[in-house]
């Protein structure tokens, strides 16, 4: 049986599907005439921070290495994170104006239009997470060895600031699965810092369910 290749979007973008889930359902119980709403606006904020950041990593990190090898698709992704980046700003301009407007009625139709912004931000990038794990892994697995992969990824986490890594290495944990949480905690175990380690392992403490973390330890015991 040939081994399974390294997928270096897995983790991530299972992340960044949690942060649109969660934030969706949050969308559609907020009711925007009310203070409460700024929270919900705050992770919206934040998300799309998130999002505007991944697709720069990826424009800077990955996608020079495949042009060379089919400029095409390269063409298309970046023309997707165009779009992409049309679709933060118009929800940025609506944030913008929530946070600017006293009229109760204008508040709910700025969150009515928040909602349906967003609802195309999701449908548009979860479709462009599925190009990048369909079309463009295969062509990463073609041309370069898993450890190159590594490397690739290895200058992303390097560009990303440590609150923000450690922001986006809880939404993960939140989402993944878990032998994908036992395969991460084991390589962290084994790789690095015991402080980091630690921290870590006290993330997988605070997001995941008793069961799942008792499943867990026991498998890092092992490791």
């Amino acid at each position: 049986m040939q081994n399974q290749r390294y997928n270096v979007f897995n983790q991530i973008h299972k992340g960044l599907r949690g942060m649109l889930y969660d934030t969706a359902t949050r969308l559609q119980q907020t009711d925007f005439s009310q203070s409460e709403a700024g929270e919900t606006v705050d992770q919206l904020n934040q998300v799309l921070l998130f999002f505007d950041e991944h697709a720069e990593h990826e424009d800077r990190f990955i996608l020079p290495h495949i042009r060379k090898h089919n400029a095409q698709l390269i063409d298309e992704l970046e023309k997707d994170h165009e779009i992409d980046h049309r679709l933060t700003q118009t929800l940025f301009d609506h944030i913008q104006e929530w946070k600017t407007t006293t009229s109760e009625h204008q508040l709910e139709a700025i969150g009515q239009r928040i909602h349906f912004g967003f609802s195309e931000f999701i449908a548009f990038n979860l479709y462009h997470m599925n190009k990048e794990e369909n079309v463009l892994i295969y062509l990463l697995w073609k041309h370069y060895t898993d450890d190159e992969i590594r490397q690739m990824e290895h200058e992303i986490i390097q560009a990303i600031s440590p609150q923000t890594l450690m922001a986006e290495s809880r939404w993960m944990m939140r989402s993944i699965n878990d032998k994908e949480v036992i395969e991460w905690l084991s390589s962290v175990k084994q790789g690095a810092p015991v402080a980091v380690f630690d921290a870590f392992l006290q993330m997988a403490k605070e997001e995941l369910p008793s069961e799942r973390l008792t499943k867990v330890h026991a498998a890092l015991e092992l490791a």
